[in-house]
């Protein structure tokens, strides 16, 4: 067991540094590396581990670098794609998303035609003419954009996925004449997978009922709805979304028990009927654990089976720690970058404590040493299921921020449902697909009924205000509950176990997030070509755009402000000012107004009537917390609302979706200091239409903040230029990420930049 997480470290050490690691001691580690694993050093434990430490430097290191050698970076401009399509297209609106191994035939520095090795490419294609289906080989013209498309301090991270998922270059398809299928599709895993979704989705009515059986019959999570997530996170069960290891292992039972029966029957008996029923329950999981994309539960899951029927077929008992070990050494070889997957982390932190608390041995025990018979048990599935919960705390806490309350109810209920009926009835359903298509809308039909009458339980359970609770624990609360962690899963004395509750008083009495009375703090966050700010006082919060534009619906906001609004642990936004109205802010207000409460909407230009509480824009003032807040109506007819927070002897001014002549008369109908401000965003994403020289004279900045827009474009840059010519400091979120500033009486400092702090140095070459 040393010896594996001596090759995880090191693997993780590559992957933070390998940006560093020149190819000197990439020689140098390997060398070590080898005559300490190689030779008959091996004999001394510490040099031994050690050498599995250089090996799994060396291993990340190289996997890195190949990776960074053939990234394609956004500023080639177009590209001549040709391609096989890699896994299922998912639909999103207009836009296909999907994967493309593919060469570049044109394009790049230069615009020569370029002999290039394979690279993984994602691509976005909207409008297009016809479907791409999995399998198929296509000619594409693409604009390359930048790996990650946005940074902010909370949300997705952009950058990780694209180098976790080995992505060289992503982009948009372009409409042209090249757009051309040069094959179709070939009989392949891929191939297979999205039949089968097709024929879920032709069978079930409920798009959310299909999503959710076509997750669990072939993987494909893309279908899901928001609402859908948020109540899994909020109960604690999105482990059962997607196929996990114990689906794969109740699948490799049921094969091995079917095979068991049959093998009497069979004219050529070739093995003993106990390796038979072993081998084919293995390539059984193996094949399920194919159709669901492979992913690190069913990679460790599949392994593990491997080994335990490698340990009954040589009749020997082999210890739950090397057992475990075995497994997570294999998968880091098969991929070096699979601990950047959540999934990695709770999936086998989960199998640890389950052998740990079962304590049994492999070989000569039944498939149960998986933890599948302790998971049927009434009482030891309870405590079992309390200690997975605890002992996860920390690492849930670290991945998403939060930990659902509710999970232990839920889940004793949820488990048995959904591994041993609903994952039966779509198994059952996905082989009939493959042998009998018409009987496959019969067992999809009651697993969809079966989803019908579950969802609003599960719904009533998410919606409790105790559901789930976020937290941001400080770095050293890490290490002190993982102790906590492993004093709760030892059998010592009851009264030692439960001091480990003294873990969760740091968080249960942690202080605010939010900032001092008096004090503001601004978080302009990075939403692509759109604008989003929080401002938060001591007790409030508000909304300054949604970030959402050019036909993205409420997308932006559910992907990068309600991360935001969860890290502050706030569910409630106390107003919401739309800059000028239009259906993308629109569908954004109502997407948020959906998940969180909003007992106020200011908007510039009215808005049609409703239930929600709305104002138009004028000329107004409030106070909140000993800060003082200023909406101007602008622009033609008081179309546009520009929003001043200032608080002390500093100001914030955002200027929304002013042009220049809306700005000049907004400046000459109000006193001369009415709009000067230390900090300013923008008018109109930074366009060339706005900041006009009196609107720069009048806010007399000190720092200048474009948010949103065309990145890289030329009347940006001359934006840009403007306001530097002023005096001004300029920070573009599409280059450094979202900005954090924070200013009151105390004074005025601008916090971090997300692309420059969040990321460590192996990151900020993606950007």
């Amino acid at each position: 067991m040393i010896s594996a997480l001596a090759l995880l470290a090191g693997i993780l050490l590559g992957l933070f540094s390998a940006a560093l690691a020149g190819p000197a001691w990439l020689l140098a580690a390997s060398a070590c590396a080898g005559l300490a694993l190689a030779t008959r050093l091996r004999t001394c434990t510490v040099i031994r581990h050690l050498g599995w430490l250089l090996a799994g430097f060396v291993l990340a290191s190289v996997s890195t670098h190949r990776w960074f050698a053939l990234c394609v970076p956004a500023t080639e401009g177009r590209v001549l794609l040709e391609g096989v399509i890699r896994g299922v297209p998912a639909r999103d609106g207009a836009e296909i998303r999907f994967d493309l191994v593919a060469r570049i035939i044109e394009g790049g520095a230069g615009g020569a035609p370029r002999g290039s090795p394979p690279r993984h490419a994602r691509v976005v294609w909207r409008d297009a003419p016809g479907v791409p289906r999995a399998g198929e080989r296509w000619r594409l013209l693409v604009r390359l954009a930048p790996l990650a498309d946005a940074h902010n301090f909370s949300g997705a991270d952009t950058a990780r996925f694209a180098f976790r998922d080995g992505v060289h270059l992503a982009g948009r398809v372009l409409p042209s004449a090249m757009n051309r299928r040069l094959e179709l599709a070939n009989s392949s895993v891929d191939t297979l997978r999205a039949r089968v979704a097709v024929r879920i989705g032709e069978g079930v009515a409920d798009t959310d009922a299909a999503a959710l059986l076509t997750a669990l019959a072939v993987g494909l999570t893309d279908r899901m709805s928001a609402d859908q997530w948020r109540v899994f996170n909020a109960t604690g069960t999105t482990h059962l979304v997607a196929i996990s290891g114990l689906h794969v292992t109740m699948f490799a039972l049921v094969a091995f028990m079917v095979a068991r029966f049959a093998w009497r029957w069979l004219p050529f008996r070739v093995l003993e009927r106990e390796p038979f029923a072993l081998l084919l329950g293995l390539a059984a999981a193996g094949a399920y654990a194919l159709l669901s994309g492979f992913s690190v539960p069913a990679q460790r899951t599949w392994l593990m089976l491997g080994l335990f029927a490698l340990a009954r077929l040589a009749a020997r008992q082999v210890g739950v720690g090397r057992f475990w070990s075995l497994a997570l050494m294999a998968v880091l070889f098969l991929d070096p970058r699979a601990p950047l997957a959540a999934g990695f982390w709770l999936s086998f932190a989960a199998v640890g404590v389950i052998l740990l608390a079962s304590s049994e041995s492999v070989g000569h025990a039944s498939v149960g040493a998986l933890g599948l018979s302790a998971l049927t048990r009434g009482a030891a599935a309870a405590r079992l299921q309390c200690a997975v919960m605890l002992a996860l705390a920390p690492l849930t806490f670290a991945v998403f921020g939060g930990l659902s309350l509710v999970g232990l109810a839920t889940n004793l209920v949820a488990i048995p449902l959904v591994s041993f009926v609903l994952v039966p009835l779509v198994l059952a359903g996905t082989l009939a697909v493959l042998l009998v298509p018409v009987a496959s809308h019969f067992f999809f039909g009651v697993a969809a009924r079966l989803y019908e009458g579950l969802w609003p339980a599960l719904t009533w359970a998410a919606d409790r205000e105790f559901a789930l609770w976020h937290a941001t624990p400080a770095i050293w609360w890490f290490p002190f509950a993982m102790l906590a962690a492993l004093v709760v899963l030892r059998r010592w004395p009851a009264s030692l176990r439960w001091s480990a509750a003294c873990a969760a008083l740091p968080l249960a009495f942690a202080p605010s997030r939010m900032p001092d009375p008096g004090s503001v703090r601004l978080s302009v966050l990075d939403a692509g070509r759109g604008t989003a700010a929080l401002v938060v006082t001591h007790s409030h919060v508000l909304l300054f755009d949604t970030g959402d534009s050019w036909n993205t619906r409420g997308t932006r906001l559910r992907r990068w402000v309600l991360p935001a609004l969860d890290a502050l642990d706030r569910h409630r936004v106390d107003l919401v000012v739309l800059p000028a109205l239009d259906g993308d802010r629109a569908a954004g207000a109502a997407a948020l107004a959906f998940e969180r409460e909003v007992p106020a909407l200011v908007v510039g230009g009215g808005w049609p009537a409703t239930a929600m509480p709305v104002r138009r824009c004028v000329d107004s003032e409030f106070r909140w917390d000993g800060v003082r807040f200023q909406t101007f109506a602008a622009g033609k007819g008081g179309q546009r609302c520009v929003l001043r927070v200032s608080a002390g002897p500093h100001a914030v001014l955002l200027g929304g979706d002013l042009d220049a002549a809306a700005e000049r008369a907004l400046v000459g109908r109000l006193a001369p200091d009415a709009l000067a401000s230390t900090v300013v965003i923008m008018s109109r994403q930074a366009s060339a239409m706005a900041s006009s020289p009196e609107w720069i004279e009048a806010s007399a900045a000190v720092l200048a903040i474009a948010s949103g827009g065309v990145a890289n474009a030329q009347s940006r840059a001359r934006t840009l230029a403007r306001w530097r010519t002023s005096g001004a400091a300029v920070v573009d979120t599409r280059r450094v990420g979202g900005v954090e500033v924070g200013f009151g009486t105390s004074g005025f400092a601008q916090v971090a930049m997300a692309g420059v702090s969040r990321y460590p140095c192996v990151w900020r070459r993606l950007q």
